[in-house]
């Protein structure tokens, strides 16, 4: 009896020992059956499209139309997204390792995907629900986010877009050369103040080109990368300063700067020279006004090579006018000291019976208005 129950004790041991090396072999290879479903379900395009290889090699961003004087000298632009292209031979070589040395330091080994921090993102978002563990992007993730944007797909938004992104970037690698790539990331990356591309940002900033860009001003530029508007340099410079001698530090860590230069760049300020490009701003606005409805009409007559109109805001066009930008400084600064003798004259004309003066005659047509009526119907109140 005894050694009947002894028997039936070991087969059932070994019966849960059998169980639990099934489950031991099974939950692994299911779950990696699954993660192998997942990507091939973003691969196949059942998540969104994934651009094609074609569709890859005709990339075509939107680019401001720049207006120059006849000296050549930048006075406008017309755009939607302020960005003007730049070839990578253009681009100084620190700009290059300042980005590097930031945002992507083994750039050059691997091929645009970087393994282990896409599975800590999978793992942590997916199977442990942290949606802060994003990061860890290389630069070619980095320009496909830039060049197709990210979709909402709710708690796995971070794990979808990442993958879609790791699939458009190794595409990417398969075509275009590391320069290439570079090229391609300093046209299309934002900067501050809603601009695109790092000559726009250097001519913003610096009232200067990419290529003339010095380290420190490079190193600014790079630094804003991480969070646009958070590290403003216009907005919020004591922030930016400090991102941009993180920037200088890890050149000096990847020894892209020596700690002698690190040392003395770190103590030089922002130093800007913020040039902002609005229609209604800047050299010659009511000039550059008519020039575009000009220009307007003369593209509707003119095909691209796509057999369809130029657009002002898109195609990147460069316009050189007859204006000399010395002689409309000159024109609008006499304008305004004639005007501001005009205007004296012009309130001494009414003297003490001058309508602005007459504070009763003002209320009565404030309150006459349409405006005024209608805040007053909808129960505001005018504060004395």
């Amino acid at each position: 009896m005894l050694e009947k129950i002894k028997l039936h004790l070991l087969k059932l041991r070994n019966i849960k020992r059998s169980t639990l090396k099934k489950w031991g072999i099974g939950l692994p290879v299911g779950g990696l059956l699954f993660v192998l479903l997942f990507y091939l379900s973003i691969y196949w395009g059942f998540w969104g499209k994934i651009p094609a290889e074609q569709d890859l090699k005709d990339l075509k961003q939107n680019e401001a139309t720049e207006v120059f004087s006849s000296e050549g000298k930048l006075i406008g632009k017309y755009y939607i997204f302020d960005r003007q292209p730049v070839l990578y031979e253009e681009l100084p070589q620190h700009l290059i390792d300042a980005l590097i040395a930031t945002e992507d330091v083994r750039f050059y080994e691997h091929s645009g995907i970087d393994g282990r921090s896409l599975m800590r993102v999978f793992v942590k978002t997916l199977l442990m629900g942290d949606e802060s563990s994003g990061g860890g992007s290389t630069i070619t993730l980095q320009l496909a986010k830039n060049l197709f944007g990210r979709k909402d797909y709710g708690h796995l938004s971070i794990v979808v877009n990442k993958l879609r992104e790791s699939v458009i970037a190794g595409r990417l690698e398969d075509i275009y050369t590391k320069e290439e790539i570079l090229g391609l990331y300093f046209n299309t990356v934002p900067f501050s103040d809603n601009t695109w591309g790092i000559e726009s940002a250097a001519r913003k900033f610096y009232n200067t080109t990419a290529s003339d860009l010095t380290l420190p001003q490079a190193a600014t530029l790079v630094g804003t990368l991480k969070a646009s508007h958070y590290y403003n340099p216009r907005l919020f410079p004591e922030r930016s300063l400090s991102r941009r001698n993180v920037v200088l530090s890890q050149m000096a860590k990847y020894g892209y700067l020596s700690e002698e230069k690190y040392a003395q760049y770190k103590k030089q300020p922002l130093a800007l020279q913020y040039q902002y490009f609005n229609n209604n701003e800047g050299v010659a606005p009511y000039f550059r006004s008519q020039l575009k409805k000009d220009v307007s009409a003369i593209l509707d007559t003119i095909e691209n090579e796509n057999g369809e109109p130029y657009n002002i805001y898109r195609d990147g066009l460069q316009i050189h006018t007859t204006l000399d930008y010395e002689m409309q400084l000159l024109a609008e600064e006499a304008m305004q000291e004639h005007m501001a003798g005009l205007q004296k004259q012009f309130e001494k004309a009414y003297g003490k019976r001058a309508p602005w003066k007459r504070e009763k005659l003002l209320t009565a047509s404030l309150e006459n208005s349409p405006q005024y009526k209608s805040l007053k119907e909808a129960g505001w109140k005018q504060e004395k």
